[in-house]
């Protein structure tokens, strides 16, 4: 007779074993009193600079040991933040310019996916990042936090496009870049502002709450209004995510070249002594300092918050992009990234000027630059040594970044190698707090939650693994097999109008491995566009300079593996509409027409 038990002790079998799981607790923390409780997630803080470059942030600068209390370096609570977290050598930004870059972080994807490309929105851009993006705010929001943008957003201006409507609960801030229209005391000129009334409009939420802003106090206010949201968040015990876009260290708009920079009273070269009782007159290592001070109070809210709330919050720093070298003093650092070859297979004939000044040559006066319809002149530079903002050089793409969570296991003091990209702060955050991405979201970042820990097995190798080599776990094979793509406009011809031309790949990395297939310099200077065939190749951990370039027929399998992966890129693509390029000037922000635009009286010697 068979010992085996009948269908129903099977039946009743099932029964118990589902009764007893459902008893089981499902928490992952326990109290002193016993009782279980789920693990509230981590807070996430994300600070992120305007066109601050690697060698700005003094614990990245080459040519300097420096310490965390080293007086000599500008940013010394950016320098200690260092020492508390990962520090990461080989950041990558995916996009050239500042509202693709934004969007990158964002949402995960290259501009192509999203349509933020070719040029940034322009305060009278008719888009902005469409709705049918879902954010990092957005999911974070879904996940129960509490969600703020402090600062810069650069990502549309009109109502349906600001960030209230993309994910944030609450916004304080600029709606662009720094440039972007006129100051009491700082005027833009005739080019961007030919009717007088682009008066840079400060946000809190919907509404203009200031027009123009007033820089002699912005930076304590992007503090508060950060302090406040963490206190308030904390004591509610809320999870929060807390994206800061610092307003520093763009530029002012043209053409007053020699005051270009800014910050806020105590950090400004007039102090309280200017002719209004304040100043925001600024030179560019006082608006790096500035950036600095305002990431120094956020993480002093934190700690006001108590240690509970400071070791269990995700901190990432990292910046947009490089440094607009054609702005010269306006702007910082190339530091290691020159770009030389570029400057070597250049005209010498090719002058690059600020933005919105034009070459104007004249004998023994190559570089002249003159604002259109003033007597305003600078001196520009080589076009071949323009290669910051707006090119994929590594001075625009390598970024400073750090990341700290001392609670969830972020090693203090170390630093990592390993190629990591903005695009990859979507995906990693979303791991970190225990949210998959939902199929069919198409994200090009990649989850590297393995060297935030600190435990990704480095390989020197920018090729797959071989059938059999098997050192390596299934994420690490993945980044291995990982490529960053950069794309840019600036081309002679293309579908775009002029003098965007076509949005295409100049250049991508495997590894420490960049392969250029165009080079140009920055943004729309007049040497052409130069294709490569084979690619050019260099080594830029052993030559950040991007000077000696490899011989490609000793790196066949390199080449051939690139092209492979550029093709599945190009082929995964469904190619978004441009949204930058329509404007019109009715979308410009405007607090009221008939007050011309502003919160309060023109000055009568605005124009002084």
């Amino acid at each position: 007779m068979s010992m085996l038990p009948g269908p129903d002790a099977f039946k009743a079998a099932i029964f118990f074993i589902v009764i007893l799981l459902t008893l089981l607790p499902t928490t992952t923390s326990s109290s002193s009193d016993g009782k279980q409780h789920k693990k509230r997630p981590p807070n996430v803080v994300i600070l992120f600079a305007d066109n601050l470059a690697y060698d700005d942030v003094g614990t990245f600068q080459t040519n300097n040991n420096r310490s965390s209390n080293d007086s000599s370096s500008r940013t010394p609570r950016t320098d200690t933040l260092a020492t508390q977290g990962l520090k990461l050598l080989h950041w990558n930004s995916p996009a050239v310019l500042c509202s693709a870059s934004r969007a990158a972080l964002l949402t995960g994807k290259y501009p192509i996916r999203t349509g933020v490309y070719p040029r940034v929105f322009e305060p009278d851009a008719q888009h902005g990042l469409l709705a049918n993006e879902t954010t990092l705010a957005d999911y974070l929001q879904q996940e129960g936090y509490a969600t703020k943008l402090v600062g810069k957003w650069h990502l549309g201006s009109r109502p349906g496009y600001l960030p209230i409507d993309r994910g944030f609960d609450e916004w304080f801030g600029i709606p662009y870049h720094m440039s972007g229209g006129s100051l009491d005391g700082h005027v833009c000129g005739k080019e961007r502002d030919p009717n007088g009334t682009l008066w840079l409009p400060l946000f809190d939420g919907r509404d203009i709450v200031e027009q123009p802003v007033d820089l002699t106090n912005l930076a304590p206010r992007y503090v508060q209004e950060a302090r406040e949201f963490i206190l308030e968040h904390a004591s509610q015990q809320q999870p929060f995510f807390l994206y800061m876009a610092f307003s520093h260290v763009h530029q002012l708009c043209a053409p007053r070249f020699a005051e270009c920079q800014w910050a806020s009273s105590h950090f400004s070269r007039g102090g309280g002594g200017g002719k209004e009782g304040h100043s925001f007159r600024a030179e560019f290592g006082d608006a790096v300092e500035e950036m600095d001070w305002i990431l120094g109070g956020v993480m002093d809210a934190l700690d006001e918050a108590g240690s509970d709330v400071s070791d269990d919050t995700l901190v990432i720093f990292t910046s947009d992009n490089g440094p607009w070298t054609a702005e010269q003093s306006c702007a910082g650092s190339k530091g290691p990234f020159k770009g030389t070859w570029l400057k070597e297979h250049v005209s010498d004939d090719c002058t690059a000027c600020p933005s919105e000044y034009k070459p104007s040559p004249l004998p023994g006066q190559k570089r002249r630059c003159i604002y259109p319809g003033t007597n305003y002149e600078v001196i520009g530079v080589h076009c071949g040594e323009d290669t910051g903002l707006g090119s994929a050089w590594e001075a625009n793409v390598r970024m400073p970044a750090i990341v700290r969570w001392k609670g969830g296991g972020v090693p203090e003091g170390k630093t990592s190698s390993e190629m990591v990209s903005t695009l990859d702060v979507l995906p990693t955050v979303l791991s970190m707090i225990g949210k998959d991405i939902p199929i069919g979201s198409e994200v090009d970042g990649i989850d590297v939650t393995d060297v935030f820990l600190g435990q990704a097995q480095s390989s020197s190798s920018s090729l797959p693994l071989r059938e059999g080599e098997d050192n390596q776990n299934e994420t690490s094979r993945r980044r291995s097999e990982r490529a960053i793509f950069f794309w840019r406009d600036g081309f002679k011809t293309g579908p775009l109008p002029a003098p965007f031309g076509r949005f295409d790949v100049v250049a991508m990395k495997i590894g420490w491995y960049k392969l250029w297939f165009w080079t140009k310099s920055s943004h729309y200077n007049a040497d052409e566009e130069v294709y490569h065939d084979p690619p050019l190749i260099f080594d830029v951990l052993n030559d950040p300079a991007e000077a000696y370039p490899l011989d490609p027929d000793k790196h066949d399998d390199l080449i051939s593996h690139a092209l492979h992966l550029m093709s599945e890129h190009k082929a995964s693509i469904e190619w978004s509409a441009p949204l930058t390029l329509a404007r019109d000037p009715k979308y410009l922000p405007c607090v009221n027409v008939e007050s011309g635009c502003r919160t309060r009286p023109l000055p009568l010697d605005i124009l002084s």
